[in-house]
């Protein structure tokens, strides 16, 4: 009996892990846009076009590295530049995040 127990109180202490929000540390400066990827090393973000930095990472939602062809156009994100102006680091998310913790968004360079 104390077998099944211990099992089962693993179980859902293994679950309830499993179920836990996934924690995303986007930088502060972090700008934010609409972006569609146009090929394998541009994408589009908010209507300017971007070259992706050498080793750039777009990431979904649940902290996942996605390919640009794998990113739906006109996805909200916020992403980074580097020194040259080429896109370093895009994190996907979503309309209705909870920007709860979250830095004050920044909109892209050039836009109102």
């Amino acid at each position: 009996m104390r077998q099944l127990l211990a099992a089962v109180s693993i179980a859902l202490l293994a679950g309830s892990v499993n179920a836990q929000a996934i924690r995303r540390d986007i930088p502060a400066d972090a700008l934010e846009g609409k972006i569609t990827a146009t090929n394998a090393s541009q994408i589009e973000i908010d209507g300017k076009l971007f070259r992706l930095a050498p080793g750039a990472r777009i990431v979904n939602q649940r902290n996942l590295t996605v390919t640009p062809n794998m990113v739906t156009p006109g996805a909200p994100a916020r992403y980074a530049l580097d020194a040259g102006g080429q896109v370093r680091a895009v994190w996907l998310v979503d309309e209705t995040n909870d920007r709860a913790g979250a830095a004050p968004v920044q909109r892209t360079p050039g836009t109102q």
